[in-house]
């Protein structure tokens, strides 16, 4: 048995639907369908490719490998003379140095692809439901009432894969040099003008519906 008001599979006996607490005056067929707008119109999410992010942080990792080297390295050239090890001078530096050559790249790889994982992008008729984040998840409902401006930008990595970042501005957007301060900011989304184009008819179709 269905629930006629929300399509809740109910048991016979029920007095009430335990989805929408309406009284069971009577049941919908089996093949009940909840309402177009309650499944999601499009669904994204982020094309992770490793040797990109491991190249942004190039930078990052020389710096942190020059510094880390000597100023750990030279802590660790610390101990071993006063545990009185038999290790040559430079090992500790060597050490250090190769931790964070390798560790860099290597954490910023896999925090990335365990972030992509989790995101994901549900466009609905009237809103969209987004969830980002991997360390800290952060979910959120935003009406297309409020988004003001929608933006697409193509790195050049991005156009060697057929990606883009699409920027979504709410009314309190500010932007800075690349990104927007808030709204949502969609990266690495495969067919990106084809979606672009998507977005901005949800948007203006629900604008013009409501």
């Amino acid at each position: 048995m269905f629930c006629s008001q929300c399509g809740t599979e109910i048991i016979e006996q029920a007095n009430f639907c335990s989805g929408c607490g309406a009284a069971i005056s009577g049941t919908a067929p089996a093949n009940f369908e909840q309402p177009e707008f309650d499944d999601p119109i499009l669904v994204l999410k982020p094309v992770f490719i490793g040797w990109v992010t491991a190249l942004s942080v190039l930078p990052l990792q020389l710096f942190f490998t020059v510094w880390g080297a000597g100023f750990f390295g030279g802590f660790g050239l610390f101990a071993v003379k006063a545990l009185k090890l038999a290790l040559p001078v430079w090992s500790t530096f060597v050490f250090f140095g190769c931790l964070f050559f390798f560790g860099i790249p290597l954490t910023a790889y896999m925090a990335k692809k365990k972030s992509y994982e989790k995101t994901e992008y549900r466009f609905f008729k009237y809103k969209l439901d987004y969830f980002e984040g991997f360390f800290t998840v952060q979910e959120k409902s935003i009406d297309y009432c409020n988004i003001v401006e929608v933006n697409l930008i193509k790195g050049p990595f991005q156009r060697k894969y057929g990606l883009g970042t699409i920027l979504l501005s709410t009314p309190a957007a500010g932007f800075s040099s690349r990104s927007a301060m808030s709204g949502i900011r969609m990266t690495d989304i495969k067919n990106p003008d084809k979606v672009y184009n998507q977005i901005k008819g949800f948007i203006e179709e629900s604008k013009n519906t409501r």
